[in-house]
């Protein structure tokens, strides 16, 4: 209610689920209720879903195609429709079975900066490849913090990936 009362375009909700905690099972509860509440009120929702383990005050995300396809699963079922859910997945190898394992639309989170945005662009243009509903991408630190690289020309670069299709290659020429 909050969200459409600020006008606000969508929602975001991320769920971090460890299949052997109790407390996931409440987290998915919770997450059901406002995915429904917001299919309800007309507002797309953003579901960051990332399979791991918390252990010792750490969490540990999981971005293996087998953790990342059950966690579609999960994800993909929250609410009372999809009409409105998109989903917001890491890349991996093996991305053509987690985009095949929903109908749900994909967007790619670029992770974490490894100060070098060839690696980002790379997965990009795989992840990109994976499916029709992997629809584009959502990059931050990679792009905030690419290490040597100048920020706007990673992030031009990035963008000549998802809307204009080119391959790495291109992109890192496109960088330099």
């Amino acid at each position: 209610q909050g969200i459409l009362e600020r006008r606000l375009d969508a929602a975001k909700l991320m769920v971090r689920l460890d299949v052997h905690s109790y407390d996931s099972a409440q987290t998915v509860l919770y997450t059901a209720e406002a995915v429904r509440e917001c299919h309800e009120l007309g507002i797309p929702i953003f579901v960051e879903s990332l399979p791991g383990t918390f252990k010792e005050g750490k969490w540990t995300a999981a971005k293996e195609a087998e953790a990342l396809i059950k966690i579609v699963g999960v994800a993909s079922a929250l609410g009372d429709t999809t009409v409105l859910t998109w989903l917001k997945l890491p890349y991996c190898d093996g991305y053509e079975r987690v985009a095949r394992a929903t109908t749900c639309p994909i967007l790619m989170l670029g992770g974490e900066s490894r100060g070098d945005p060839t690696f980002t662009m790379e997965e990009f243009v795989k992840g990109l490849g994976a499916g029709g509903n992997v629809r584009g991408a959502l990059v931050g630190r990679n792009v905030l913090f690419p290490g040597k690289d100048d920020p706007a020309a990673v992030a031009q670069a990035i963008v000549a990936i998802v809307h204009q299709g080119c391959g790495t290659l291109e992109a890192v020429r496109l960088l330099s």
